[in-house]
């Protein structure tokens, strides 16, 4: 029975749900966690993958006329995103030409790439990769760029037989005053024309492709955690590197640290010479960013304060320090730190140490700045305006 028949008949849904529910019970593996939060937690990472899955495949599907869309948000969380990031993509093919313009406040960081395939279907590849500083930007922010298989004067972006999606990652460090940027693509020779009917043929094949995605990511995420959480001992980072299939002027690294109740972690690290570069906490098996609107659960560069020694000082803990640097962990007892090195010249690795939280000021300079739970409090709210303003506007 082919795509069309089998959608008329109904077959392609049912199957559909037939996949989803298996891919349900797939959670309920040794290799998943099997608390009731955990159990809460994965049913609802997989709720995140279905709309990843068909936002991706059913949704934005369409070379012919693209639309550049936000993925890995506030809400769909998968593969460890970085909540400093505004992640944008388009799916686009070597048979056509794209225009993409856009805006961004003057001096913004931001990475594109041209890539095919995703890490969790074991498939990416790189065509190209690109930062503002590669392209020509305007003083007002705006900038236009071609993607195409053709060489193209000015500003280009490569792209070949492979590539499959252009990814974008905007950069909005200072939650408090960086507006969210604005980014449009449209197929060259494409004007006054329509995209075709929604066909049932194409309809079906999109739904198993939609699966395909949200159950290898549920697998592939949830292993990948596991390799990390055993690249170094419990407590200790372990150095930055280029992740394969990434982007290359990124540089991850990461700790699987471990605390009891009344226990700290103190991080000391020299300050990288980086354009950008953050400390996040991730939850184990889902890799999916924690509440960063509400909580503390990610820091960067405009966000830490610096020790007059060249260094920073971060503490991890459940409860609040009183510092600005603090690190919140929603109560995790383990989790995952990962840091990022954004078009850095050194790479420093960091250096950790469990204390008891009662004793957190002991390992501390005189110079650290301390916050009020006043100014805890701003700070949270400066958060979910960001949050609102970046996905809600």
């Amino acid at each position: 029975m082919d795509h069309e028949q089998r959608l008329i008949s109904g077959e392609a849904w049912r199957d559909f749900c037939r996949r989803l529910e298996a891919a349900g019970d797939r959670l309920l593996g040794d290799d998943f966690p099997a608390g009731a939060g955990d159990r809460a937690e994965g049913y609802r990472h997989l709720t995140r993958l279905l709309m990843q899955g068909l936002l991706e495949q059913v949704e934005m599907s369409d070379r012919d006329f693209p639309v550049m869309y936000r993925h890995n948000d506030d809400v769909m969380r998968w593969g460890g995103p970085n909540v400093d990031n505004t992640y944008w993509r388009a799916k686009v093919s070597a048979e056509h030409t794209y225009r993409i313009t856009g805006w961004l406040p003057p001096g913004a960081l931001f990475v594109i790439q041209s890539p095919h395939g995703e890490m969790h279907q074991n498939q990416l590849g790189m065509c190209a990769e690109r930062s503002d500083q590669d392209f020509a930007v305007e003083a007002d922010g705006s900038f236009s760029f071609v993607a195409s298989a053709t060489p193209h004067e000015g500003n280009w972006l490569p792209i070949d037989e492979h590539t499959d999606h252009i990814s974008i990652r905007e950069y909005n460090v200072d939650w408090a005053a960086d507006a969210p940027g604005r980014f449009h693509i449209e197929r060259v020779g494409s004007e006054g024309q329509c995209p075709a009917p929604l066909s049932a043929a194409g309809l079906a094949a999109n739904l198993e492709r939609a699966l395909d995605w949200a159950e290898d990511a549920l697998v592939f995420w949830n292993q990948w955690m596991e390799r990390s959480r055993v690249a170094a001992p419990p407590n200790v980072f372990f150095g930055p590197h280029a992740v394969p299939g990434g982007a290359a002027a990124i540089g991850y690294g990461g700790c699987s640290y471990q605390l009891g109740p009344d226990e700290a972690l103190v991080v000391t690290c020299d300050v990288p010479e980086a354009r950008y570069w953050s400390f996040m906490v991730y939850s184990y098996a889902w890799f999916e960013s924690l509440d960063f609107a509400n909580r503390t659960v990610s820091l960067n560069n405009a966000q830490i304060a610096t020790d007059p020694d060249g260094r920073f000082r971060i503490v991890v803990a459940h409860a609040d320090p009183g510092i600005q640097n603090w690190l919140e962990t929603e109560g995790r007892s383990e989790a995952l730190i990962s840091y990022r090195w954004v078009l850095s010249t050194t790479m420093p690795t960091p250096e950790a140490q469990v204390v008891p939280l009662a004793d957190v000021d002991r390992h501390l300079p005189e110079s650290t700045v301390r916050l009020t739970p006043t100014q805890r409090a701003q700070q949270i709210a400066v958060r979910r305006q960001s949050r609102s303003h970046r996905f809600r506007s």
